[in-house]
């Protein structure tokens, strides 16, 4: 169709309805079938009062907007030639976010609603993207006869509140559909509200025949259930509820009655495209001044390195961050923005960072006594992580370690997060033994789910893996597999910039008997004692022995912790303490059980070196010197 007529068209259709002629056609007559349909019991002052203000006035102001609608719309007839000669071009959703005038004087008043709710709306400028499906359904929710009630589930941040907003918008035009058009869309104020304020307010908006009450996170409100179950079947009145899927499923779940008077309608988060038209939409509205490629990196890293809040409102904060710098927003801007939020390098390397990568094998052998190959495949895929070209689809890196006690499998992956990350405590830690009921498996889930949300680029640690339920096993197929790990509520979390690491007392006795054990002969050993399933250990990036400490790297070992010990006591107490090559020995000597690997060692410190420091200190001994035979 020629786009002037089209648009001259949706003009025609938007000046009938723009003084709302058809809803006052059908409503002139109103006070007369109000009065009857309440039993006309008013005594003769009440009447003559009654059809003054109600029936005489009512009736003139309608033909008045009746009259004014019906002129407007033959000027609007009359101009078709105009549209016809210009390709003017007016749409339909353009129209339908004008407000529609005279509506109101076909309902009823709402006094004690008005005063514990506020009308819900938004500036035209405000555009809806990406929830297509969602007002199609709020559209067949709201027009049923019976049950007018939709309930919005979503995470924070996906758009229910700007969806109720754009309600707002249809409700008072009279060109939207027909569950919400001339309607009034109140959010009603339920905290603090008393049970008589409740119920008035809600008499009155059944009473009205135009009013949508809307009860935000009505997840927090179940003391009104009850009370609030009469209302969900009056045929004028529709209330839109919101709430999150945690609440969703702990909370209304339990009231199935209560529940099943509304329409659920799943609210996600916005894909990439329109996130994208969104930020510019945002960006339009505030005159933000940004770079195109610049608003593409918000989406880019935001989904990469941001795993705690859904789209559109971690780009929009993003977003927010950067208008702060009051300048022109670049790529650079927004990468540093991000990398500041997250504490995760983003971008190209710097020299620090260069330097760090290429010395992290070096300075963890140096640390890490008899496990070289356990050092080199951790680093390499640190290496191939922060260079971009790890394998998209999985975990940075997966590894699990399988060895004796006190061999360096915990202390290895301590050592990475203090190389790389910065310190010890970087690590996430889970302790897998307390998870080793079938019940256990959701609580898993859902801690792993919270630390990757918070921090995604991670060294993840499952301590003693055999002793967690097979569920777990079964739950950490996808995660090793596919980068991620799906919720019990159907929510995803991306593990694919984490690296996991995995141990395992498993097969301790076969190594400690045989140190040259062959991984392949250790690992079926595994499989067919039914500690771990084949395809369970397939999925790791690679399985590492940790072999039993000779006597020659137990003294490697206590040398370490000897001088350890030796500097945070002269930092703490300025007292020099001797490191000599017989100390090693005498401690390497008590501490050494192939057994228990390095763990008596501490112990042998304690006895050995530490007692004696302290009763060096008791003695009245500050700082000074102190060697130990």
């Amino acid at each position: 169709m020629h786009s002037g007529i089209k648009s001259w068209k949706n003009l025609v259709i938007y000046a009938f309805n723009a003084f709302s002629i058809p809803l006052l056609f059908k409503t002139l007559f109103a006070p007369w079938e109000n009065d009857t349909a309440k039993g006309a019991h008013f005594d003769l002052v009440e009447k003559i009062v009654f059809s003054i203000f109600s029936r005489v006035i009512g009736f003139i102001a309608r033909i008045i907007y009746i009259s004014i609608g019906l002129v407007f719309t033959l000027v609007i007839v009359m101009t078709f030639p105009i549209f016809f000669f210009i390709p003017i071009d007016i749409s339909q959703e353009y129209l339908e976010k004008l407000p529609s005038f005279g509506a109101s004087l076909s309902y009823g008043q709402t006094y004690s609603l008005n005063k514990h709710s506020h009308q819900v709306t938004a500036p035209t400028s405000l555009v809806l993207y990406g929830k297509e499906k969602v007002l199609r359904m709020i559209d067949r929710g709201l027009s049923k006869e019976n049950s007018r009630n939709v309930l919005l589930v979503g995470e924070t941040g996906v758009g229910k509140s700007v969806i109720i907003s754009h309600l707002g918008v249809l409700g008072e035009s009279g060109l939207s559909f027909s569950g919400i058009r001339n309607h009034r869309i109140v959010e009603l104020s339920i905290e603090g509200l008393s049970v008589e304020d409740f119920e008035k307010s809600m008499d009155e908006a059944a009473e009205a025949g135009n009013v949508i009450v809307v009860i935000e996170n009505i997840h927090g409100y179940e003391s009104v259930y009850e009370k609030l179950k009469k209302y969900l079947t009056i045929p004028h009145l529709g209330i839109v509820a919101t709430t999150d899927f945690s609440n969703y499923d702990q909370v209304i779940k339990k009231y199935p009655d209560f529940l099943s008077k509304f329409e659920k309608i799943d609210v996600d988060q916005t894909n990439d495209e329109d996130t994208l038209s969104i930020l510019i939409n945002k960006i339009s509205i505030d005159g933000i001044s940004i770079d195109k490629d610049a608003i593409i990196e918000i989406i880019k890293l935001s989904n990469k390195f941001i795993g705690n809040q859904p789209q559109p409102l971690k780009s929009i904060l993003i977003l927010e961050e950067l208008r702060s710098l009051h300048k022109k927003i670049t790529i650079d801007n927004v990468r540093q923005i991000i990398a500041d939020k997250t504490n995760i390098p983003i971008g190209n390397m710097g020299d620090d960072e260069r330097k760090i990568l290429i010395d992290l094998e070096d300075k963890m052998k140096g640390k890490i006594i008899g496990q070289e190959t356990a050092v080199k495949d951790v680093t390499e895929s640190l290496r191939r992580l922060r260079t971009g070209i790890s394998d998209p689809t999985k975990p940075a890196g997966s590894f699990l370690f399988l060895g004796p006690t006190g061999v360096g499998k915990t202390y290895t992956a301590k050592i990475l997060a203090e190389s790389y990350f910065g310190n010890k405590s970087a690590m996430v830690r889970f302790d897998m033994s307390e998870f080793s009921l079938s019940t256990s498996v959701i609580l898993f889930s859902d801690r792993l789910a919270s630390v990757i949300e918070e921090r995604p680029l991670s060294l993840v640690f499952f301590d003693e893996l055999e002793k967690a339920h097979v569920g777990i096993h079964h739950l950490l197929l996808q995660v090793l597999d596919e980068g991620r790990l799906t919720r019990d509520s159907g929510r995803t979390v991306s593990l694919k910039e984490s690296i996991i690491i995995a141990t395992s007392n498993a097969g301790s006795r076969d190594i400690i008997a045989n140190p040259s054990i062959e991984k392949k002969d250790l690992i079926n050993k595994l499989i067919a004692e039914g500690i771990f399933a084949p395809e369970f250990l397939n999925r790791f990036s690679d399985i590492i022995l940790f072999k039993p400490l000779s006597q020659s790297d137990i003294r490697k070992v206590t040398a370490l912790m000897l001088n350890e010990f030796r500097e945070r006591l002269y930092e703490d107490k300025k007292i020099k303490l001797l490191v000599t090559d017989a100390l090693i020995d005498k401690i390497a000597s008590a501490g050494f059980d192939p057994d228990f690997g390095a763990r008596p060692i501490n112990r042998a410190i304690e006895e050995i070196v530490q007692n004696k420091v302290a009763d060096y200190i008791i003695d009245g001994n500050i700082e000074g010197e102190i060697k130990i035979i």
